[in-house]
């Protein structure tokens, strides 16, 4: 039962464009592709993929015996991939896992959770794309995107996780580039079939604070465009703020408000910090130093004579080896010299 791998026609727009986009980068990536049933007994694991998942397909389709030292970890795999296997069971749809041709059986590039669902939910078959020949490197990670990324429960930190593998396996095989060729929107974006602006936003946060990244991993915020929003804040403090907000669930019309608020507060600390200093400070001074610098003002002729007479009125009165004495008469001697200027 094989058919070719085509387009849906009733896909229109930009939604038909990215999608062959899409898919002319999996023809292209994993050789010719078809589309069978295959048994599930005919699948495997393959071995040289990462897995996060401790149960086995031996397992989906026989049972998890009692004796095995990961029955626990196993048993709770199982538990989070009952509510998948329901859905396939009562829907009777699911999404075709992505395989590839080795030997007599075929080996999973993507759908590891489908594949163990559909052999939960009591399935003996289930629908496949099979590629020619196994892909390597970054067209591996390429067809893992594309396949996981049809999946509609796919947090954003699986999505992040995915596209950062595409990207090490894309720099580690282009080494020899200098790093301002090496990853940008663009070059993502052919990679994956993924928008420009798309491929910028993603490309943003794998470059984003380890607070960010955090946040992602643990499933805090998933809305690509209120990050992008965060990041673009270029105040360390500020982005914290604005980051705590999103991860208390405020809209993000709100935390649009708070940033503007935010860089409102910025700016006005700016301009009092750049504002002309109008005023100074002589700091300390001993007494006899302000004895020499009254003198020299009174026997100035910058000074009106009734300011200097009043000068010397307000001395008589002043013990000039009391600091204290000497303050509270330049206290009152700097109001008549500033109505002088």
């Amino acid at each position: 039962m094989v058919s070719k791998f085509k387009l849906n026609p009733v896909k229109t727009g930009e939604t038909k464009e990215a999608i062959s986009r899409t898919l002319a980068i999996a023809n292209d990536y994993a050789g010719e592709l078809s589309i069978e049933v295959l048994s599930l007994d005919k699948i495997e694991l393959d071995p040289e993929n990462n897995r996060e998942l401790a149960l086995t397909l031996h397992d989906a389709m026989n049972g998890i015996d009692p004796s095995d030292p990961d029955y626990a970890k196993k048993k709770n795999d199982w538990k989070s991939l009952e509510s998948l296997a329901k859905t396939i069971l009562d829907d009777q749809l699911i999404n075709p896992i992505f395989v590839y041709r080795f030997g007599n059986k075929c080996r999973l590039i993507a759908g590891e959770r489908r594949t163990l669902a559909s052999a939960i939910a009591g399935k003996k078959e289930i629908i496949a794309r099979i590629a020619s020949q196994r892909p390597v490197g970054t067209k591996l990670r390429v067809l893992q995107w594309i396949e996981n990324n049809e999946r509609v429960d796919l947090s954003l930190a699986e999505r992040v996780a995915s596209i950062e593998a595409i990207v090490k396996e894309y720099l580690n095989e282009n080494k020899e580039k200098s790093d301002s060729e090496k990853i940008t929107s663009k070059v993502l974006s052919g990679l994956t079939g993924m928008s420009i602006t798309q491929s910028r936003r993603y490309i943003l946060i794998l470059q984003a604070s380890p607070e960010i990244k955090q946040a992602i991993a643990e499933g805090k915020i998933e809305n690509v465009k209120l990050i992008e929003l965060i990041i673009s804040v270029e105040n360390a403090e500020h982005q914290q703020v604005l980051l705590k907000a999103a991860i208390e669930n405020l809209s993000f019309d709100a935390i649009v408000k708070l940033k503007k608020e935010l860089e409102f507060s910025l700016v006005t600390k700016k301009e009092i910090r750049g504002r002309k200093q109008l005023n100074v400070s002589l700091g300390k001074v001993k007494p006899n130093i302000a004895k020499i610098i009254f003198d020299a003002l009174v026997s100035s002729n910058i000074l009106h004579e009734s300011i200097v007479e009043q000068m010397n009125m307000l001395s008589n009165n002043v013990q000039w080896n009391n600091g204290k004495s000497v303050e509270e008469c330049f206290k009152k001697i700097i109001p008549l010299i500033a109505q002088e200027v």
